[in-house]
């Protein structure tokens, strides 16, 4: 194991050259930023902090509720009544369409049954009458009917900066969500991930070439080959991290490619390269001190080119569902794919009909990729042979 550099608390973005992405969306409506208010930001009395944590549960507790059974079959979506006016506008809008996506997920896979949220508060400060808590969001999504052999639920770790509103009356409103998605993909949020970044590349081959294609095959594909590498321990090691990152390893803004990249090194891989020339060779892998790190280990799409075509370590597949354990999902999400790679997933667990996926960023474990699917049906896929 590479030896212990910098402990990186999961929900810190550290800014390098392999931060990758942009920043999160915000869900309601542009206001005032607090951290940028002239008002002394001051500590929040427990008291309040509690009361707040409260709010988000709730909210979130709705928000994963619409894509369930529980929420999908209602003709008006459940919507935070502590919450701006403007702001309950916008998320009824916005879980009208989850429960439509949800509907979708049903015909997938038979979609999920019920929803399972807890929050752990983090930092909250007030300015003026405005308070903003960040909170780590641990969510639970079951499905039904789920094999013994099978994951029961799609689990996802988040974290949010909520921003909250004090009324002349002294109560506490939601006024903004800002998840930290990123690049990535969580199931109860609709908009389109943010556009991954490449890196340059001294030894450039031009665009990704072979993509996956999304139709189930009329046969079983074929197994997968057993290779010089443990795939087994590959698994292991996302299973065991997919929501707490590994404390050996730096942590990026957008962190999905740093996560495969370690998973794939507990599996045997070799790093290739280490110098600070070596960096931008996309024929090149290492993790090192900062910033004696290749672009390819952070990077999804110089990941891409390394493992596919300079070392070729992968190989494509035309299929997605021909993914085997330990095999490596990446998408160019849409809806208009540009030929730049954004994301990359592990396949942690396969059934007869079925592979569950797991990623950071958000942190997602064994989410079903025919819900993927479903969701994200316009993305370009790129599927690795590991």
């Amino acid at each position: 194991m590479p030896r212990k550099l910098t402990r990186t608390a999961c929900a810190v973005t550290v800014t390098t050259a392999l931060t990758l992405g942009a920043a999160p969306l915000a869900l309601a409506a542009e206001r005032p930023d607090p951290a940028t208010s002239t008002a002394p930001a001051t500590a929040l009395p427990a008291a309040d902090t509690a009361a707040l944590a409260r709010i988000a549960e709730g909210y979130l507790q709705q928000r994963a509720d619409t894509v369930t059974a529980t929420g999908r079959s209602r003709i008006t979506p459940a919507v935070p009544q502590q919450a701006e006016a403007a702001l309950r506008t916008e998320l009824r809008k916005e879980f009208t369409g989850l429960a439509e996506q949800g509907r979708a997920y049903v015909k997938a896979s038979g979609g999920y049954t019920h929803a399972k949220v807890k929050i752990t508060p983090g930092a909250a400060e007030l300015r003026g009458d405005t308070a903003t808590l960040k909170i780590t969001e641990d969510t639970s999504l079951f499905y039904p009917d789920a094999p013994e052999d099978a994951p029961e639920a799609e689990e996802y770790s988040l974290t949010h900066t909520l921003t909250f509103k004090r009324t002349a009356a002294g109560a506490w409103l939601l006024a903004s969500d800002k998840p930290d998605i990123d690049t990535g993909d969580v199931t109860t949020y609709l908009a389109t991930p943010a556009e991954g970044r490449t890196e340059p590349d001294s030894e450039d081959k031009g665009a990704p070439a072979v993509r996956a294609s999304l139709a189930r095959p009329t046969t079983p594909p074929e197994p997968k080959a057993m290779a010089s590498y443990n795939y087994s321990k590959m698994v292991a090691y996302a299973n065991k991290y997919w929501k707490h990152p590994n404390d050996d390893y730096r942590t990026y803004g957008n962190d999905c490619t740093n996560f495969i990249s370690q998973s794939m090194y507990a599996g045997g891989w070799k790093p290739v390269g280490g110098s600070l020339l070596d960096r931008k060779k996309n024929s090149k892998w290492f993790y090192g001190p900062q910033p004696w790190t290749s672009y390819t280990w952070a990077g999804a799409e110089n990941w891409y080119f390394f493992a596919q075509v300079h070392s070729k370590r992968t190989k494509p597949l035309r299929d997605i569902w021909a993914l085997g354990t330990a095999d490596v999902l990446q998408a160019d999400w849409g809806p208009r794919p540009n030929n730049n790679i954004d994301h990359s997933m592990i396949v942690t667990k396969i059934t007869r009909t079925e592979r569950y996926l797991t990623y950071h960023t958000g942190n997602t474990h064994n989410r079903k990729l025919s819900n993927l699917i479903a969701k994200r049906p316009d993305a370009w896929y790129y599927a690795h042979r590991t």
